[in-house]
């Protein structure tokens, strides 16, 4: 496997020193190294779009080419861009995607990477993209960028590198951080459904969240039909809960979600605070990390999440760091005006044991859509 100081050093080399995107469990070890050692610019961004547009403002003020990394998930997210910003035809601005693949074909992956896996390089071909893969091997990996290098210069336009799961090795974090919160994001669940009455709708995010809600009904022993476990399409919990929230007002909708999944699609919250649906709760499990691509931090530390809610039209937001406040807030849930937001501060992390959903998606979706229509 490519070394991860190898692969910082290739790129410093070739002036690549410039860095921006959105995390995927492939890139974890190599963005933990980035962080630890502070060799290269990176600035973590919200969605692949807007990494794009960062490395554009970059590019116009320095001349030098960026670096956009991604899973190949979020391709959909940058596609704007890359046709209307990024294109030759367009401004013509080059910039090297580092691009994960996910569910890449014939290697087992989760239900929601395979249609993508499938489609990545077809995908890549119809945007006019040339790419190449990353080799695990030091010499080939330098012969691949400098390619990339001389095309990017060339043709001012983006060129992309693909990067197969163990490509690059995993490494420790040299930076150990103190959790300064003591509940975990599932005893946070368990408190949540332990005070509900059992016949409200939840809609939680992609991840770990969906993760350990599943396996908190499964421990239980309890139904899962009331549970819509969104396994990709990272951002989108929020807005498919308000879709049933303003057809359904007579139940109570909550949505489970984590800070980064907000960040990506925080308009959504303005889009909630317009229509003001009266049955809407929105909780965000916020630990300041990406838990489920390997930790690496995002920006919620400097967004002031129940702020932002209310300048939106939210009714209430409220912030929870114990067990007692969440119990309390759950408790008098009835008493809440709505849309209500609960930010429950977390720690990092979560049990190394933690399974998968074992219902697919089209099983989940069935059961969920027939629990909706009985009120």
């Amino acid at each position: 496997m490519l070394k991860n100081n190898e692969l910082i050093s290739l790129l410093i080399k070739k002036d690549l020193t410039f860095v921006t995107g959105v995390p995927c469990s492939i890139f974890k070890d190599f963005l933990i190294y980035i962080n630890d050692t502070g060799k290269l610019n990176h600035v973590p961004a919200t969605s692949e779009g807007e990494a794009c547009a960062i490395a554009s403002g970059y590019y116009l003020a320095t001349k030098k080419i960026p670096m956009v990394y991604m899973q190949n998930s979020g391709l959909g997210n940058s596609i704007n861009p890359l046709t209307s910003l990024l294109d030759k035809a367009i401004y013509g601005i080059p910039a090297l995607l580092l691009i994960s693949w996910r569910g890449e074909p014939g290697k087992k992956d989760e239900p929601q990477h395979i249609k993508m896996g499938r489609i990545t390089l077809k995908l890549l071909k119809t945007l006019s993209i040339p790419f190449s893969f990353l080799p695990p091997d030091q010499v080939k990996a330098a012969k691949e960028i400098e390619k990339a290098k001389l095309y990017l210069k060339k043709n001012g336009s983006p060129y992309a590198i693909i990067v197969k799961k163990e490509t690059i090795e995993s490494c420790q974090s040299k930076a150990e951080e103190k959790n300064i919160y003591s509940l975990t994001r599932e005893e946070a669940i368990k408190i949540i459904l332990a005070n509900l009455k059992g016949d409200e709708a939840i809609i939680s995010t992609t991840g770990k969240t969906s993760r350990e809600l599943f396996e908190c009904r499964e421990i239980k022993k309890q139904n899962h039909r009331t549970d819509f476990y969104v396994v990709g399409s990272m951002g989108c919990s929020a807005g498919i809960a308000l879709g049933i929230a303003l057809t359904k007002p007579r139940k109570k909708i909550f949505i489970f979600d984590g800070d980064g999944s907000v960040l990506m699609k925080m308009g959504t919250l303005a889009t909630i605070g317009h229509f003001l649906p009266k049955n809407l709760f929105h909780i965000i499990f916020d630990n300041n990390t990406y838990d489920s691509t390997g930790g690496q931090k995002t920006v919620s530390n400097s967004a002031d999440f129940s702020r932002i809610a209310l300048a939106c039209g939210y009714k209430s937001a409220k912030i929870a760091t114990t067990q007692k406040e969440l119990v309390n807030f759950v408790k008098t849930i009835k008493f809440q005006k709505c849309p209500s937001m609960l930010i429950v501060k977390i720690k990092r992390g979560s049990r190394k044991n933690l399974g998968r959903p074992t219902k697919t998606p089209q099983e989940n979706k069935i059961a969920f859509m027939k629990f909706l229509q009985n009120k």
